[in-house]
């Protein structure tokens, strides 16, 4: 049996410093297995994909505390299926949450007009966001959110993995949450993030 070239362990030391050749490392070597158990869980190849993306955006976002992790591939499966718990609780009312945010924001109302530029504020925030973003996640990730490319198609396009342009787009998405998460209007960016990042 070969010995694996670079250890788990080698490999979240080096992402814990913020090496993005680490976390594509790890990506590469988890993704079909995070993915493939959130499908066998959901049911829903769609769920499964934003679950294990969520799952990678986690493991960036939580990069520094890595280093204590005795067993990756233990971590990144009870993150998911913890992830996809709170998915199902919370299916039912978000569908209904989506719902209301969307006729708020097209529906007459007593303070729209301030909660409208509040939202053009917001917004303005993420793009600038998405600007600031490396050129290759900046690029990935507006073809995906506002093109609405498969990663297949932006993988071809951009004449990289596909597996590449998941990771380009997870680092982005975390990028952005951690803006969201300080904008001083904390209920206008979960707004923001349930349409915008779902």
């Amino acid at each position: 049996m070969h010995e694996i070239p670079h250890s788990d362990s080698e490999m979240l030391r080096g992402l814990a410093r913020g090496d993005e050749g680490a976390f594509r490392t790890l990506f590469d070597r988890y993704w079909d297995a995070v993915y493939s158990t959130s499908l066998a869980l959901t049911k829903s190849a769609s769920m499964a994909e934003d679950i294990a993306q969520d799952v990678f955006t986690i493991l960036w976002e939580k990069r520094a505390e890595l280093p204590e992790v005795a067993r990756l591939e233990g971590y990144l499966f009870i993150t998911a299926r913890n992830l996809i718990y709170t998915r199902f609780r919370k299916l039912a009312s978000g569908d209904a949450y989506r719902r209301y945010v969307l006729q708020f924001l097209h529906e007459g109302g007593g303070q729209q007009a301030d909660h409208a530029a509040e939202f053009r504020e917001l917004e303005q925030c993420v793009m600038t966001a998405i600007r600031q973003l490396p050129p290759q996640q900046q690029r990935a990730f507006t073809l995906s959110r506002f093109e609405g490319m498969r990663h297949e198609e932006i993988a071809t396009t951009m004449g990289v993995s596909r597996i590449t342009i998941k990771s380009y787009i997870v680092q982005a998405i975390a990028t952005l949450r951690k803006t969201l998460s300080n904008h001083p209007s904390g209920a206008m960016g979960a707004l923001w993030a349930l349409i915008f990042l779902s």
